[in-house]
């Protein structure tokens, strides 16, 4: 049967061989695999004794591949694949020179010279010079770098919206790489604003591959993320890195042993407001306004929530994270906050959502227990007393509840549709990540191999089956 399958590939690339961006994918029992575009491909020749195939020779204008037909497990063709992103450091030719020489530097920037071609799934980038640094906090310090561009003038690249700057994710812990993928699928489903998109990809430093990741927007304000004017708007990040220019400490109204990190993310204070006076007075403005929509949430006694808050939006946001059982907000870290202007005449809005690959479960190791509570139920984080105050707000209650049961009715049926399909576009991909990043054990946490793709695929969708269901009858929708 395999044989067969084979031979009628082959016949069936003969009337397209012309197509651009096909490409043929020879999976082998090694766990090692081929890969061509078809139009490179000049002919495919089978040869064996006894009337029995047993090699299969690939020729380009540059190689003839011959594969032993035992050797091989399956041969899938795709139409179009996911785009290839090539970096050229342009200081450094040699790329040893950064990875086992003198280290790569996340805070320095790169020179660099930057291609996308999209494979027929999206519209090449022509080469141009970017800067290119790393990026990340704990991710970083993975073999398997997360990394992000940025580009002279502001451009939509695979049909993102128009920005300067990209982030490249590298999901080296998450074997599905599509933890992220899934929950900012649900947050753009839930219908929350300025969430960001997943782009997957190849990518290529100075011409070796570095693997699988997803292109994605670099949160901030400007018309490429969080879309509100920066000159009276602002984004905060709650994040006990506190490693931006401008940060506060909120402490609780109701218990002064508790206090929560807040960073300015967006914008750039030094820019808007170059006067250091007008400048201090700005963020002590904002500091007493963030203070105020604080205290309606943890010390809610005679107050309305939605004149702080949006309460549709903030339930929404709180939606993905009851999911994902991402404990990420609990510490806090990762969590961003917004509000188009100071005053009353406004009112904040959480989002964007952000950073899930240590979620769904994951416990350093596996998918694990579906019963987590990502707002920790022992308070012994602020983030986590801070969340669980909102979350026991009845205000609160009454509208996640409804946004809940619109979910449960009309969006987590088509989440698997997602995770087949998604699984299926980056398959190839992630099985040649796979091989270039096997196994790796890195103390606090496992790296595990993505190339058996379709099985991380379907132990993602076991977990959420469990996770969702268990969280539709529990009193608190698993949240603490």
């Amino acid at each position: 049967m395999k044989k067969s399958i084979i031979a009628l590939l082959a016949l069936g690339m003969c009337a397209t061989v012309a197509a651009q961006n096909e490409h043929m994918y020879i999976f082998r029992n090694n766990r090692s695999f081929d890969f061509f575009r078809l139009s490179d491909i000049s002919e495919i020749t089978y040869s064996g004794t006894g009337g029995k195939y047993s090699t299969m020779a690939v020729k380009t204008a540059t190689e003839e591949k011959r594969i032993t037909m035992q050797q091989i497990d399956s041969c899938v063709v795709r139409s179009t694949a996911i785009p290839d992103i090539y970096v050229n450091l342009t200081e450094y030719p040699d790329i040893d020179q950064l990875f086992d020489g003198n280290g790569f530097n996340k805070s320095t920037i790169y020179p660099a010279r930057l291609r996308i071609d999209g494979n027929g799934m999206y519209d090449d980038l022509p080469e141009q010079e970017v800067e290119f640094r790393g990026r990340g906090n704990s991710t970083w310090s993975f073999k398997k770098k997360p990394y992000r561009f940025k580009m002279k003038k502001k451009a939509s690249v695979c049909d993102l919206p128009k920005a300067k700057t990209f982030a490249l994710i590298a999901n080296y812990i998450d074997p599905s790489h599509m933890r992220n993928a899934v929950a900012l699928w649900v947050a753009r489903e839930l219908g929350l604003p300025y969430t960001n998109h997943t782009v997957p990809v190849n990518v290529y430093l100075n011409g070796y591959y570095r693997g699988a990741y997803f292109m994605t927007e670099k949160i901030g304000i400007g018309s490429g993320s969080v879309d509100i004017d920066e000159n009276t708007g602002m984004l905060f990040e709650l994040d006990n890195a506190l490693d931006e220019d401008y940060t506060f400490i909120y402490t609780f109204a109701n218990d002064r042993s508790k206090s929560l990190p807040v960073m300015v993310k967006d914008p750039d204070l030094d820019e808007i407001k170059p006067n250091p006076v007008e400048r201090t007075a700005y963020l002590n403005d904002w500091q007493s306004d963030f203070s105020r929509m604080a205290n309606a949430i943890t010390s809610p006694a005679g107050k309305r929530l939605a004149d702080y808050i949006d309460v549709e939006e903030a339930a929404r946001y709180v939606l993905v994270y009851a999911l994902s059982c991402n404990g990420e907000l609990q510490h806090p870290k990762s969590m961003y906050i917004h509000k188009e202007a100071l005053g009353a005449g406004h009112v904040y809005h959480f989002g964007p959502v952000w950073d899930f690959d240590w979620a769904f479960g994951f416990n350093g190791y596996y998918h694990g227990d579906h019963k987590g509570l990502p707002f920790a139920a022992d308070l012994e984080y602020a983030g986590a007393s801070f969340l669980q105050a909102l979350a026991g707000n009845q205000e609160f209650r009454t509208v996640f509840k409804r946004v809940w049961d619109d979910f449960y009715a009309n969006i987590y049926p088509r989440m698997f549709d997602f995770i087949e399909n998604y699984s299926c576009t980056i398959e190839p991909s992630a099985r040649r990540d796979g091989l270039l990043w096997p196994d790796d054990n890195i103390g606090w946490a496992m790296h595990t191999s993505s190339f058996d793709t379709a099985e991380h695929a379907a132990e993602l969708s076991s977990w959420l089956r469990k996770r969702v269901e268990w969280c539709n009858t529990h009193p608190n929708w698993g949240l603490y």
